[in-house]
């Protein structure tokens, strides 16, 4: 399993509120079976929102863009997020997590 770092934008206008658990929801349920999404921890301050996933090992692809993939989905599909938008890409640095 991986750990990619991102961080979401609050729009300045339109931007509803959002707590983290509905945030989680929002990026679980935009999340397709084979990009590997495994947990999802959201913080949320007045600016917008920093996104930790974990990634477990995807049939095809690099992690960073199954990430980015789902965070645009997420901003894409997701009513309560208009105006909200990716800050940049996510974190070429991946923290692998090792089993114990």
């Amino acid at each position: 399993m991986y750990i990619t770092v991102g961080r979401l934008v609050r729009g300045m206008v339109g931007s509803e509120q959002v707590t983290p658990d509905k945030l989680v929801e929002l990026l679980r349920k935009a999340a397709l079976p084979d990009e590997g999404l495994e947990h999802v921890y959201v913080e949320i301050d007045p600016l917008g929102a920093d996104l930790v996933f974990f990634l477990g090992p995807r049939k095809s692809g690099d992690l960073d863009s199954a990430a980015c993939r789902i965070a645009s989905r997420c901003l894409r599909d997701a009513p309560e997020l208009r105006g909200w938008r990716l800050a940049a890409e996510f974190s070429a640095d991946r923290l692998p997590l090792l089993d114990e």
